[in-house]
């Protein structure tokens, strides 16, 4: 929907100056007030110092949408960038015919609003002559020319005269409104012999500090000797050693104006004039004694407890985000890293948009980023939010720039503002930030700026990265390419070429070709997968294959080397079909070279004779068309014959070739492979080419693996097959198995990547916040808290949107403290638990923002406790044959359980056995708060408390929902132990599927104990031997208290209350009960009328369409 409140344009430059900042406080104390969304604009500084960053800041301007605003307001005279504000004036006249309304500055199209220097001048002059009895002033003016230089001047000649006094010419200097301008006053008046005047009366605090500051320097002594003060009050004037007594301009007062004006405009309001007391702050710079307490923002005195370094602010001294993000080689890992420090702006809200083109970059050579507005795609590459919730890192979503952000349009129930600022690196237009502080009326600070412009540089770092990488990467396919055959002329050639080439027509008009088989082996065990063909020759000498690709492209015969490698392979394969024991042959075909039909005709044969044995390899420098390729994919297709894309990772490989080819091998170039175990960059690209094969079936192979070093590294970053001379050199025949040393080393390295014995583990507590993103990047896989010498006990652990990590958690036993997950993302596997709580220990696990834990959950030994707090949520996908939730395995005991949470925990788990909260063989459960989707589809499975010991059950003041499809199972309680379960205001709504099945209580234990009181309960249950509440094969007492109970049961012996034994006790009071049961005994419950007791309430029992009547008493 789109949003409905007025939205007005506020344009800025340094808004975190004191006068900038102080007129935004007030202008959206107002706005949000009149209930108007705004928008500002805003450069970093005023002005800049070279053309590239006039145009680089001042190019945020050019974000505004016309048809997105009802108004505009400038603040003219803080944007100095040279014809900037000229511009956008003449922009806003042409384009926007809506309200405008220029502040502190004259317009020859809209109308003007300024602060009232005179009154303020007017008092100062007042407690100048009155107080101090000075007679004889001067005035330190800005520049000439300049409006505010001329109405302060008459404002000071006005006030002097209205008391006797004049201004002498000699007694005005003019300066620029900077410090410097104080040095060339004090040079003036202390000139000759000229007697110094009692007070300088200065046009703002800068250049008051710098005449303070000359005057001192030359041995004036200020106030003592000769007084100053000035207009414009600062925070740096108030805080000098002398505090300068000045006028406060009412920036406050007239942003808070200035937004009434627009609210006016906007309903056909006229507005009154802008006016504002005079507000004088007086110092000791007049010769007056000033007081601290007198001034708050003098205070040293902190508005929180937390500090800088406490809670890891910008300006702590421990913050490493400067080198985290300048070492970043790749976009993901950008975004994720920026998003894991946006904390530090103290921001409700912060959003990083870069251009469309950031997702080639390094790709291609046309990204070019230029300063002149912004790209018409952009990517939504961060979005922080203070919850921590709904965050975004990556690339994955994009959108129009016209609107600025995603959701800015968007109907919201609070005014919203939101800061929009460049980001840029001299000429390089990169795209833009957006910072939002809620409900607070304020301007980002000086840590936004610095924050953002260090984000600014760390991805002009990345981008001459990565463009670096690819032309260093073309420049390798060039060397590298076995296909980058040069063309010369015949007579270009030495003696020497000319006799090779000669050579080679001899060797493809004989055929004379032989063939070398290397060994291409399973990263599992070693064992030969297939068996990559290599071309020699097999004339008199020696010719390098590549020497034959070259000259035979010279002569246009290229096809006569694929038709030979075609036919003399595939009929030794033939030959040696016996051999194969299943493996494959791997062949080269060479981009572009198409075979004539005959040809293809006798290949084709051959594929029938070798169906599923032969794999084509490609390379993508073939560059086929859609029609070529996709008839080629048909063919191999027709035989059952694989596709392998060769020297991928070189210049010319990209992902969306790798789609259109969709082979089912990759095989990762070995300029990649080299020395990979040294070079963090090599492994991280690596890796996600592993990846992205797995997600999309393909199997990955590393090729030129030379060293013991390369192949274990190769097969930690998860490649399914090894090619190269450490495990097995090229063979004249088809060796059946590689050396035995090297096969056992494989397998010890698999069993390394599998079983996760051998980790790199980070020991929590240095820092009092751990970066996913940085112990990644460092190979760590382990986080270790409570060992050794901690010195923060209580630590954050925080991720980014779409940040995936193999790390997991160990906490140490005996471990106290608070553990935070923050964006988390974790992959555990059966090997480790993505958590793993050690016995004695003591956790408070905090939840923030979206946290998610696939294939393993938290497990806490049988003498801990784990508390869960936070508002944020939590997801555990669970697929394996046992699993556990949070608690423990199905064989093992869990510690304490308390959930005090106010967020969302969801569970799924899929598998034999498991139990989603709780323990195997027993545990304490106790349920405060939040929300729970707990979802299982097992054949042994409990949603809430054990497996096979007892249940222990606690649960109030939460909404929990269940969807059980098992054999044999609980929602909650037991599957052989007794169950104990209290459940207070709760909301609980179970849908179970199943053969041996109950709602609430136990399948095959003795007996279950429940209480319900003021609660919603809704069951639907299906299956065979199954009851809603109570024990299915033993005794029952059920209380109900002030609860709505409705359930549906169907099954062949399918009860709703208790189990199949008479010794079962139902109590009900004012409670509305309702089920319906459908099964073959006739009956909805075997207790005995006289243990079935219904209090002052409502039920309606029916069994197979059969009301059962039962009365209510009144108690």
């Amino acid at each position: 929907m789109i949003n409905s409140k007025k939205r007005i344009a506020l344009f800025v430059g340094q808004a975190d100056e004191a006068y900038q900042s102080r007129f935004i406080t007030g202008f959206l104390e107002n706005a949000f007030a009149l209930d108007m969304d705004t928008c500002v604009f805003a450069m970093y500084h005023k002005y800049q110092d070279t053309a590239s960053r006039e145009k680089g800041e001042s190019n945020i301007f050019t974000l505004m949408r016309a048809e997105h605003f009802d108004g505009a307001v400038v603040l003219a005279d803080s944007i100095q960038t040279a014809g900037a504000a000229d511009r956008l004036e003449e922009w806003l006249h042409e384009n926007f015919h809506k309200p405008v309304l220029m502040v502190e500055t004259k317009s020859r199209y809209f109308p003007s609003v300024y602060t009232d220097c005179c009154e303020p001048i007017d008092a100062l002059v007042e407690h100048l002559v009155s107080v101090h009895g000075a007679a004889d002033i001067a005035f330190l003016c800005g520049k000439k020319w300049h409006e505010h230089s001329q109405l302060r001047l008459h404002a000071v000649r006005s006030a002097l005269e209205k008391r006797g006094l004049s201004l002498p010419e000699d007694r005005i200097i003019y300066g620029d409104f900077w410090y410097l301008s104080g040095e060339v006053c004090a040079d003036l008046l202390t000139a000759g012999d000229k007697k110094l005047p009692d007070a300088v009366i200065c046009a703002n605090d800068c250049m008051a500090i710098g005449l303070c500051q000359a005057l001192e320097e030359r041995g004036i002594s200020v106030p003592d000797e000769i007084a100053v003060i000035s207009y414009d009050s600062t925070f740096e004037g108030r805080s000098s050693p002398k505090p300068v007594t000045s006028a406060v301009i009412p920036a406050k007062e007239l942003g808070c104006y200035a937004a009434g004006y627009m609210a006016d405009k906007l309903e056909g309001r006229e507005t009154q004039p802008f006016y504002a007391a005079p507000q004088i702050f007086i110092g000791e710079s007049c010769g007056c004694c000033h007081k601290e307490n007198d001034d708050p923002e003098l205070s040293l005195q902190r508005k929180s407890w937390d500090t800088v370094i406490s809670r890891e602010g910008f300006a702590s001294v421990n913050n490493a985000m400067a080198d985290d993000i300048i070492s970043q080689t790749d976009l993901a890992g950008f975004t994720g890293m920026v998003y894991s420090y946006a904390f530090q702006l103290g921001a409700e809200s912060f959003h990083l948009c870069i251009g469309d083109m950031w997702r080639y970059m390094g790709k291609s050579s046309d990204v070019h980023f230029g300063n002149d507005g912004y790209p018409d795609k952009m990517i939504y590459a961060v979005r922080f939010n203070k919850s921590h919730k709904d965050g975004i890192a990556g690339l994955d979503i994009s959108f129009d720039s016209r609107l600025l952000l995603p959701d800015l349009l968007d109907e919201h129930e609070k005014p919203r503002a939101v800061f929009f600022t460049p980001v840029f690196c001299e000429n390089n237009c990169f795209g833009y930030a957006a910072v939002e502080y809620g409900d607070e009326a304020r301007s980002y600070d000086k840590v936004y700026r610095e924050w953002i412009r260090l984000v600014s540089k760390g991805l002009e770092s990345l981008r001459r990265y990565l463009e670096t990488n690819r032309i260093q990467e073309q420049l390798n396919a060039l060397k590298s390419s076995k296909f980058s055959a040069l063309s010369f002329a015949y007579d270009t050639l030495d003696p020497d070429e000319k006799a090779d080439y000669e050579l080679v027509t001899r060797i493809l008009d004989g055929n004379l070709f032989k063939y070398k088989f290397q060994p291409i082996v399973n990263t599992v065990d070693g064992s030969v997968f297939s068996y990559e063909v290599l071309m020699r020759s097999d004339a008199e000498r020696s010719i390098p294959p590549l020497a034959i690709v070259r000259y035979a492209d010279m002569q246009n015969r290229l096809v006569d080397i694929e038709r030979s490698t075609f036919m003399n392979v595939l009929e030794i394969v033939k030959n040696k079909a016996d051999k194969l024991n299943g493996a494959k042959i791997f062949i080269n075909s060479i981009p572009g070279v198409q075979l004539a039909d005959d040809d293809l005709a006798k290949v084709e044969e051959y594929l029938d004779l070798l169906t599923d044995t032969v794999v084509v390899e490609l390379t993508e420098e073939a560059e086929m068309g859609d029609d070529e390729l996709e008839r080629m994919k048909s063919i191999l297709k027709r035989h059952k014959t694989k596709i392998a894309v060769d020297d991928y990772g070189t210049g010319y490989s990209n992902v969306s070739n790798l789609l259109r080819y969709m082979p089912d091998y990759v095989k990762i170039d070995r300029t990649l492979i080299s020395e990979i175990q040294i070079k963090p960059q090599k492994q991280h690209f690596v890796k996600e080419m592993i990846s992205f094969c797995h997600d999309n079936g393909i199997r990955a192979l590393a090729e030129g693996v030379e060293t013991a070093e390369e192949l274990r590294t190769a097969i930690m970053l998860g490649a399914d097959l090894i090619q190269g001379f450490y495990t097995g050199k090229p063979e004249s025949d088809l060796i059946p198995e590689i050396s035995e040393n090297v096969r056992r080393e494989i397998s010890e390295y698999h069993y390394e990547f599998t079983s996760g014995v051998v980790v790199q583990k980070y020991i929590a507590g240095k820092t009092n916040r751990v970066s996913l993103s940085a112990l990644i990047k460092e190979n760590f896989s382990e986080i270790v808290v409570g060992r050794g010498e901690m010195i923060y006990k209580d630590i954050t652990v925080y991720g980014a949107p779409g940040l995936n990590s193999n790390v997991h958690i160990t906490v140490e036993p005996g471990y106290k403290g608070r553990i935070t997950l923050e964006n988390i993302s974790l992959l555990g596997d059966k090997n480790f638990q993505c958590i793993d709580i050690g016995e004695g220990a003591d956790v408070t696990l905090v939840l923030s923002g979206d946290n998610v834990l696939r294939n393993s959950g938290i497990t806490a030994a049988p003498t801990s406790r784990l508390t869960v707090e936070g508002d944020g949520n939590l997801v555990i996908v669970l697929n394996s044959k046992e699993f556990c939730g949070i608690g423990n395995m199905p064989d093992k005991t869990s510690g304490e359980l308390i959930f005090e949470h106010s967020g969302t925990i969801e569970i799924k788990g899929h598998g034999s056995t498991g139990v989603c909260i709780g323990g195997g063989t027993g545990g304490k459960v106790r349920i405060f708060s939040g929300q729970f989707l707990l979802s299982s589809n097992s054949s042994k499975a409990v949603c809430i408390g054990s497996l096979t010991g007892d249940a222990n059950v606690l649960i109030d003041s939460c909404n929990i929902i269940i969807d059980l499809n098992t054999n044999e199972g609980a929602a909650i309680g037991s599957v052989t132990g007794n169950t104990k379960a209290s459940i207070t205001k709760c909301s609980f709504r179970a849908q179970c599927d199943g053969s041996d099945i109950v709602g609430i209580g136990t399948v095959r234990g003795e007996n279950t104990h429940v209480s319900v009181d003021i609660s919603s309960m809704d069951i639907d249950m299906s299956g065979i031997s199954l009851t809603g509440i109570g024990a299915l094969r033993g005794s029952t007492n059920c209380e109900l208290t002030s609860t709505v109970l409705k359930m549906t049961m169907s099954g062949v012996d399918s009860l709703a209350v208790g189990g199949y034994s008479d010794d079962t006790f139902i109590r009900m009071n004012r409670c509305d009960s309702r089920w319906d049961v459908r099964n073959n005994t006739g009956k909805d419950c075997h207790a005995n009328e006289k243990n079935f007791s219904i209090i002052n309430g409502l039920g309606r029992f029916t069994v197979n369409g059969s009301e059962i009547i039962r009365e209510s008493s009144i108690g």
